[in-house]
């Protein structure tokens, strides 16, 4: 636990779970769950889990799992996780294996490459768009209309 008003600078590593209140100036790799109310500035962070209710975080994070971007949270870096529901503001690339979920409180910009992607009314996006798990069958639809269209005219 890193309380409000503490600050930390160098590396942190460790097995269990990280709450952040005060201010992290490092990489941070844990096994666990990151929960942030603080910020965190570095290079890279790697975690199990992450829930992000208010704060910066100023590095690219690399989640084994799900990640939470709370309305209150602004990241400046690129993310990537296997699920993540994104109410915030993120500026840069986003990789998601299987769901992200954008609020309608959400900013983002950058690339986002998901195997879903639902995006609520009133979110602000300025991206380009992959969808991961359908990738070539957009192209193969309009290849096989085109091909239809000219056997039957």
């Amino acid at each position: 636990f890193i309380p409000r008003g503490m600050v930390v600078s160098g590396d942190i590593k460790s097995g269990g779970n990280l709450c952040v209140e005060g201010e992290v100036y490092g990489d941070v790799y844990i096994d666990g769950t990151l929960e942030l109310r603080g910020s965190i500035k570095g290079k890279h962070i790697k975690v199990g889990r992450v829930e992000l209710d208010s704060g910066i975080i100023e590095s690219d994070i690399e989640c084994d799992d799900y990640i939470s971007v709370g309305e209150g949270v602004t990241i400046l870096g690129n993310v990537s996780a296997t699920n993540a529901d994104i109410d915030g503001a993120v500026s840069g690339d986003l990789t998601v294996l299987e769901r992200v979920h954008v609020g309608g409180t959400a900013v983002i910009k950058g690339k986002v490459k998901a195997g879903e992607i639902m995006v609520e009314l009133g979110a602000v996006c300025e991206v380009g768009i992959e969808n991961a798990s359908q990738e070539g069958k957009a192209a193969q639809f309009f290849e096989n209309y085109l091909k239809e269209r000219a056997t039957n005219n």
